[in-house]
């Protein structure tokens, strides 16, 4: 999972135990649950120095501040890409 622009911001501890959506639930139970499955987050690298989230933010979590050039890389690796 790539993260981008304010994005970023949802690999804070204090937003993932602190978010719900509208009927989409818990921000920890689906980090939590991508997690368990050995998912990975790649968090860009310039959105985080723009709004402040830095690799203390990404400690102790499957998680890699990134660039474009990932993303890309990432995209072309998989069989479906999804945006919603």
């Amino acid at each position: 999972l790539f993260l981008a622009g304010d994005g970023v911001q949802l690999m804070r501890e204090a937003v993932l135990d602190s978010l719900v959506g509208l009927g989409t639930g818990s921000l920890r139970e689906h980090f939590d649950a991508i997690v368990a499955a050995n998912g990975h987050f790649y968090v860009s690298g310039k959105s985080s120095q723009g709004r402040g989230v830095t690799a203390s933010d990404l400690e102790c979590k499957p998680a890699t501040m990134a660039m474009p050039d990932k993303l890309v890389a990432l995209a072309l690796a998989s069989n479906a890409t999804i945006t919603y």
